[in-house]
């Protein structure tokens, strides 16, 4: 009873530990997390891309339900209602619609912003323009009046046009509807970016309940897509998926463990070690890390649970002895194979994935306390009750079975070539594959075109850059001539270089001859129509010079700031192609123009740069196994014996990759990082299959040890496998299929006992 109380208060103690040290945590719930860091440029500019790039704020919206005239009307009044939101910085549904800054900004602004002024001027293009205005009137009435007399050109629904942040869908009665007419479809810009997850969730919920409050909302559905909600859903999913997994894991534990040992003191004490890995993991990742993503928990409780294999092997090998005596004769083994799997750990810790690093950090801190802590269980006066070690089911002794089936798959590696890697970066981001998928089919409808391709200019200063973008995007007509892309959007949209503004202010005339010129183009119009225009016109020269903090503040902040952008020393400009239809053509075009501009594949670029990750992490792996297998040598000083050892884990990993790589659509970073933890389980197998098995009765019980261990620890990953999680989906059935063959390899290489 006083070691049951022991337990029970050590427990509680590290429970409040643990408690403590999660409320300190910042967790962190980036869809980046688990990228590579860039190593270049262009890698910066994808990772840019994914965590916070032009699309980054957008969240697209579908409404279904109802006549394309009710969805019209319903669109409407959606639209009005969430530019209300605190959160929200601009709602497009494919009316004409500014907020007040922006739309005062921009009319300070236009006669800088658009080009060819001179063309604008013509008696013809006045005329026309005029024209136009009429019609507008004979269609709008007074409620256009006011917006005419300050504009009588057209140019702000001009610039609104070219500012669009995306082009939508086919238009009806001037909304957005989906090709059928059975969606009506919105994109709002969000305030914040992908990663602010606590204000991002507050939006979509905003955006939720201000649907549900109007009155028809029952009869229409309403679907959410794009990064922001993505980045949402990722982080519900996360935290869903840390609970889930972490409750039905210590459930099948607790249900293996309890069958095993029969006693609620033993289950208790066992679960010491694991506690005290879980505490000790979470204060050195908070320590280490300013942020701790949420799936590194989920990860790190989960491998945590190999963190039970210590009191399974010491409980086992007690018997009818005591305990302090089991600890003393199982340490080197057990000592062994913890700093063998700790090795693998620091290598992962090492990782510029920061995702992959919190990983190990977790999982080190965790694993070498676990296994301390279980050498000092004797001190707290438990004894497992005394059972005989059961009988000896002698395997075939086959050590060249996994030597063959290594070979076989070295071989089968080998011929898969390159598939057998996947170079897919969206692998590596904590996304609910279905969420890709809905988005995917979202943005067809939406019709936001493909984001893959970049042009990039960099240059030492602003003007330099903003000047550089200007001479491309005066050439790039003849690209849209040979039909290589329909348009672009570029930051000189809304930032022209100076020059190019002193430029266009020159070309304007001035009020008197601007009037005479109106008044020339369509006498109907009193002299004093266009008063308010005049002025405007009148102010140009007490405008200054247009710089990038001319749109803070207003709805065209965010565009500016995802194209143009301060990077380092440099400054740096974003050309979106629209439409492109030959990257390759226009790649080569670029390159053959005396510019600095050059198209960037994001796909390309991605795929080299977790080519290059998958590169170095397996350098890294590889001196970690170097590490292992000098330790393993000094240690057990013979040769033959490292050999022996090494064998059935190294032949696990190479199956369990040749398997996945064929059934898991190629090897990433995250089956790397699972074949090497099933490794060092598989190491910890063999060390004990073949030093603690000299005696009948000692091999007996090394038997069922790691037999016990092999269904625990193969279970909890097995659960971890079923997530929907792609990166938890990948890492757990890796390491479950590893532990599996580790074990069977491991009883198929004990020599029996004449060999021993």
């Amino acid at each position: 009873m006083k070691a049951a109380l022991k337990v029970l208060a050590c427990l509680s103690i590290l429970v409040a530990l643990g408690a403590f040290a999660l409320s300190q945590l910042e967790l962190d719930y980036r869809l980046d997390a688990f990228l590579p860091a860039p190593a270049d440029p262009e890698q910066a500019l994808v990772v840019d891309q994914i965590s916070a790039g032009p699309g980054g704020r957008i969240v697209l919206a579908a409404v279904a339900g109802g006549s394309s005239d009710e969805l019209v009307a319903f669109s409407r009044e959606l639209a009005e209602r969430w530019r209300q939101l605190e959160d929200v910085v601009r709602v497009d549904n494919g009316e004409f619609q500014l907020d007040p800054d922006t739309e005062q900004r921009l009319m300070q602004a236009r006669f800088l912003l658009l080009p060819d002024v001179d063309e604008r001027l013509t008696e013809q293009a006045l005329e026309q323009a005029l024209a136009d205005r009429v019609a507008d009137l004979a269609l709008g009435g007074r409620q256009v009046e006011e917006l005419i007399r300050r504009d009588p050109l057209g140019m702000l629904p001009e610039l609104a046009a070219r500012l669009a942040t995306i082009d939508g869908g086919e238009q009806h009665d001037g909304i957005w509807l989906d090709a059928d007419g059975e969606r009506a479809l919105l994109a709002v810009i969000s305030a914040w970016p992908p990663f602010a997850i606590a204000e991002q969730t507050r939006l979509v919920e905003q955006l939720k309940s201000s649907f549900q409050d109007l009155p028809d909302s029952a009869d229409f559905r309403l679907t959410l897509g794009g990064a922001p909600v993505i980045a949402v859903d990722s982080a519900d999913q996360s935290r869903s998926e840390a609970i889930t997994l972490s409750l039905i894991g210590s459930g099948f534990l607790l249900l293996v463990l309890s069958l095993a040992w029969r006693s609620p003191t033993m289950v208790l004490a066992g679960a010491l070690p694991l506690a005290a890995g879980v505490v000790a993991g979470l204060l050195v990742t908070a320590l280490a890390f300013d942020q701790v993503h949420g799936l590194t928990l989920a990860f790190g409780f989960t491998l945590l649970g190999v963190a039970l294999d210590y009191p399974i092997h010491l409980f086992a090998h007690a018997g009818d002895r005591r305990l302090a005596i089991a600890a003393r004769s199982i340490s080197r083994p057990l000592l062994l194979g913890a700093a063998s799997t700790l090795i693998a750990y620091l290598a992962i810790w090492a990782s510029t994935s920061p995702g992959l690093a919190q990983l190990g950090a977790f999982s080190a801190a965790g694993l070498a306390t676990a296994a301390l802590v279980t050498l000092a269980l004797p001190s707290l006066g438990i004894q497992p009750p005394a059972r005989g070690p059961g009988m000896v089911r002698y395997w075939p002794y086959l050590p060249w079975l996994p030597l063959l089936l290594a070979t076989l798959a070295l071989v089968a590696l080998v011929m898969q070539g390159e598939q057998r890697w996947s170079s897919d970066l969206t692998r590596l981001s904590p996304v609910d594959n279905q969420a890709l998928i809905d988005d995917v089919e979202l943005r067809q409808a939406m019709q936001t075109g493909d984001v893959r391709h970049m042009i990039v200019i960099g240059k030492p200063t602003l003007d330099q850059t903003l000047e550089a973008a200007e001479s491309l995007v005066d050439k790039l007509p003849e690209a849209k001539a040979r039909g290589w892309l329909a348009g672009w959007n570029t930051p000189t949209d809304l930032l022209p270089s100076p020059a190019r503004q002193a430029e266009r202010r020159a070309a304007w005339p001035d009020r008197a001859a601007m009037a005479e010129q109106l008044h020339a183009a369509d006498p109907r119009f009193q002299p004093e129509a266009f008063q308010p225009f005049l002025q405007d016109l009148d102010g140009l020269g007490e405008l200054g010079t247009l710089g990038p903090d001319s749109w803070r503040g207003t709805a065209l902040e965010l565009r500016l700031d995802s194209l143009l952008a301060e990077d380092g020393d440099r400054w740096r400009a974003l050309i979106l192609p629209v439409g492109l239809t030959d990257a390759d053509a226009l790649g080569d075009w670029l390159n053959e123009l005396d510019t600095s501009a050059r198209l960037v594949d994001l796909r390309a670029t991605s795929e080299a740069m977790v080519n290059a990750y998958r590169r170095d992490a397996g350098f890294s792996l590889s001196i970690a196994m170097g590490l292992i297998a000098l330790l393993l040598l000094i240690r057990l000083g013979s040769l033959r014996l490292a050999g022996s050892v090494l064998l059935p884990p190294l032949a696990a990993i190479l199956c369990t990759a040749a398997i996945m790589a064929r059934l898991d659509g190629g090897l990433t970073i995250v089956h790397l990082v699972g074949l090497l933890l099933a490794g060092g389980i598989g190491l910890d197998f063999a060390i004990f299959a073949r030093t603690m098995a000299d005696e009948r009765r000692q091999r007996a019980r090394t038997n069922r040890a790691i037999g016990l261990c092999c269904l625990s620890s193969g279970g909890v990953f097995l659960i971890l496998g079923q997530s929907d999680i792609g990166l938890l989906r990948m890492l757990g059935m890796t390491v479950a299929l590893g532990i599996l063959l580790s074990w069977l390899f491991a009883k198929t290489c004990q020599p029996p006992a004449r060999h021993l």
